[in-house]
């Protein structure tokens, strides 16, 4: 047997794999996720050492979909007639899937693999998970995450040279936001803070809440869906900062009173408000602060380089600062080398560990982040 027809039979057994795994994953999340209003969460997480896959699974809303209301009101109708089994379910079904994507990202292997065989590769796992999820081939992306230099790490918030232009409305867990599968190597909800959003929302009637690292103002829009009493949103990016904003109108949020975006860098930010707010004021201060920082970021646009295994305890403290009697900061990591020191914090930090509480059901990857609670005694 020559090494073309091993290697094509190799990947139609890992396709068969990959297959049954899906479908096993697929029958018991759609329900949870159904449940609980979601309609975009990690459907394969790298379950099989020898398939290194990350399938991430987006069904938009209907096009005519404009507000919150809407939204609930399409999944509440579609959600009777699938546990009634109405004749028209077929159908809702069959249309649904005309809007479902699957993002496959690959990670990087343990071993060298020729560029040409990884493409067929890759297209047979595509092949694979549209059968199995009955969407068009065309409706599977993929995407290369891989090891980068320093001098590359900016390239995940830049744009791809190619693209479609999928730009529509998901939901979570009541909550809409604007995705884009193509642009850039995400796509603008980690879901992996999923819990952790929803914490938030529960806690912050009433609150000040401070998101630093912004991203696409996720953690802003259920701070505001909970009832903060003021949301703001500071990120460097321009353009993350008008998606923010967008995701924020989609969910009915536009009051610039209680609602502000700040375009800067982080670190200067906190740096402005520790010299404008003295220990004896509580003027600026916050109840609720996210932390959830890149691990190494070298823009352009700051003279400061961004490395969180080093930078981790100065913001941290800095964020400390800033927080109202009885506030909290969650600080949030995807850093597997981040060293947690508590000593290196001030002496009344209290500090608690809450990362299994904040990793999400649909992640077999159990060390996707880590996440402290953080307070001042």
């Amino acid at each position: 047997m020559n090494t073309n027809v091993k290697t094509e039979q190799k990947n139609r057994q890992q396709a068969e794999l990959f297959k049954n795994r899906l479908a096993k994953n697929f029958k018991t999340l759609k329900k949870w996720a159904r449940k609980n209003r979601i309609s975009c969460y990690r459907l394969y997480d790298r379950d099989i050492p020898e398939i290194p896959l990350a399938a991430d699974i987006y069904t938009f809303l209907p096009p005519d979909t404009e507000s919150k209301e809407d939204a609930f009101l399409y999944i509440n109708k579609r959600n009777q007639m699938i546990s009634d089994n109405s004749p028209e379910a077929a159908g809702i079904i069959q249309e649904e899937n005309q809007r479902t994507y699957l993002l496959l990202y690959l990670y990087e292997r343990p071993y060298e693999k020729d560029d040409s065989e990884e493409e067929v590769w890759l297209d047979t796992m595509a092949e694979a998970a549209a059968e199995i999820l009955e969407i068009n081939r065309e409706s599977v992306i993929i995407k290369t995450r891989r090891k980068q230099s320093d001098g590359e790490k900016r390239s995940q918030y830049e744009k791809t040279e190619q693209s479609r232009n999928i730009l529509r409305l998901t939901q979570e867990q009541g909550q809409l936001f604007l995705i884009n599968l193509e642009d850039y190597l995400d796509t603008g909800l980690f879901f992996d803070h999923r819990p952790l959003r929803k914490t938030v929302r529960e806690t912050c009637k009433g609150k000040t809440v401070l998101n630093l690292f912004c991203y696409t103002g996720s953690f802003s829009v259920y701070a505001a869906e909970g009832g903060a009493k003021r949301v703001t949103s500071v990120d460097m990016s321009n353009t993350y900062l008008e998606w923010a904003k967008k995701n924020m109108a989609a969910n009915g949020f536009t009051d610039d009173r209680r609602f502000s975006f700040i375009r800067q860098d982080v670190n200067g930010f906190l740096n402005q408000m520790n010299a404008e707010v003295p220990d004896s004021e509580r003027k600026n201060r916050f109840d609720i602060i996210i932390l959830d920082p890149p691990t190494f970021s070298n823009s352009k646009r700051t003279e400061h380089t961004l490395d969180i295994n080093r930078d981790w305890n100065e913001l941290v403290k800095k964020c400390l600062n800033l927080l109202n009697k009885d506030g909290v900061l969650y600080f949030s990591t995807n850093s597997r080398r981040l060293i947690f020191d508590e000593t290196l914090l001030p002496e009344k930090t209290k500090t608690q560990d809450i990362t299994a509480s904040t990793i999400p059901e649909d992640y077999r990857n159990k060390k996707i982040h880590r996440c402290w609670k953080l307070s001042l005694q």
